[in-house]
């Protein structure tokens, strides 16, 4: 019988952790989560964007870090409504957009660029991280 109750408390215990995982799993959606500009021609200037979802059944913060950058890229356009400064707070359900805009410069002629994002989505109450995405952003000047 003791044998029972440590094999159902096991089993509770691990069926928990699983479900835990399996929501902090699932509490960003970014689509698409690379956005190839392609090969552009010096000078232009192209605006593409990705779309950050929360699609967890609970608000979070969402902060946004730039982690690799070239000068070609410009980082956070002003359309964005994902914030590159300040937490962004989404409702469950609710998404926001990242602008990026790419011009290519000589000084990189020929070279695939990346411009990296770390999307972290937190826990409002307790500060607790609940996951992380990276958003790429790729281009090359022709």
């Amino acid at each position: 019988m003791r044998l029972l109750g440590v094999i159902l408390v096991a089993l509770v215990v691990s069926a928990g952790a699983a479900a835990s995982a399996t929501a902090a799993d699932h509490v960003l959606s970014v689509k698409p989560g690379t956005v190839n500009f392609g090969a552009k021609p010096l000078e232009s200037f192209t605006l593409k964007s990705t779309t950050i979802t929360n699609t967890s059944d609970e608000p979070i913060l969402l902060t946004l870090s730039l982690i690799r950058s070239w000068d070609d890229f410009s980082g956070g356009w002003i359309t964005s409504t994902c914030s590159s400064f300040d937490p962004t707070r989404l409702a469950p359900g609710e998404s926001c957009t990242l602008v990026e805009g790419f011009s290519p410069s000589e000084t990189f002629l020929g070279i695939k660029q990346d411009q990296i994002w770390l999307a972290t989505a937190t826990d409002p109450g307790s500060g607790t991280v609940l996951t992380t995405e990276e958003i790429i952003f790729l281009g090359r000047a022709r």
